[in-house]
This record gives C-alpha cells, sequence and structure tokens, in this order.
C-alpha cells in the first residue's frame, strides 16, 4: 500500500474515532412537570421579543414532554418563559448547551 493511500485510510479512521465537539449536540431536553398546573406554554425570547409558542401540546402535571429545538445555534444562555393553565408563569435564563432536563414547578425552573 502506498504511504499516500494508508495516510488517506488512517485519516478517515480518525476522523470517525474523534468524538464531536459538543457544540455539536442539538438542543434536546425533556420538560419535566412538577408544577401543580398544566404547562401552556414554552417561550424563548431573542432581541426582546418572545417567540411562538414551543409546545404542541399542554404538559399535565407529572408528565414529561421531550423538546428539540432542531438547533444547537445561537447563545447558549436563553431567556425562557413558561406559563401555566392556572394563568401564571416562570422565567429564567437557561443554559441550554448544558440542559438535558428542564424541571418546571410553580415557583421556578432548574435544569441538569
Amino acid at each position: 500500500m502506498s504511504s499516500m493511500l494508508r495516510f488517506g485510510a488512517c485519516a478517515l479512521v480518525l476522523a470517525f474515532a474523534i468524538p464531536a465537539p459538543a457544540s455539536a449536540k442539538r438542543w434536546k431536553f425533556e420538560i419535566i412537570n412538577k408544577s401543580a398546573a398544566h404547562v401552556t406554554s414554552f417561550r424563548t425570547q431573542e432581541d426582546g421579543k418572545w417567540s411562538k409558542n414551543w409546545l404542541e401540546e399542554n404538559v399535565a402535571p407529572g408528565e414529561t414532554f421531550d423538546m428539540d429545538f432542531g438547533t444547537d445555534e445561537g447563545d447558549c444562555s436563553v431567556r425562557t418563559r413558561i406559563a401555566f393553565s392556572d394563568k401564571t408563569h416562570v422565567d429564567a435564563n437557561i443554559d441550554y448547551c448544558n440542559a438535558d432536563k428542564i424541571t418546571v414547578r410553580n415557583s421556578g425552573i432548574v435544569w441538569e
């Protein structure tokens, strides 16, 4: 095998062996509703304006819902507002680069 062909084969093997950087992970996470009411909306803020509701359906108390923003581009820390069926809401800056689970309570939001 020529040295050029061997180099190409080694480079190909290394390309698949090296893990992708953390930023290549799409922002996927679970919403866990530990509040006393249904979660009716999940909105993010950009340039001072709230987004559309990311939820397609309400999340009942005790339920978990899988979310996927479909991208990992943009700032990691995003102001997020979650509204409940009892007309209350909570909001916080969430670090989506490091959030796998977002737990929502009437008193606030935590993520891990």
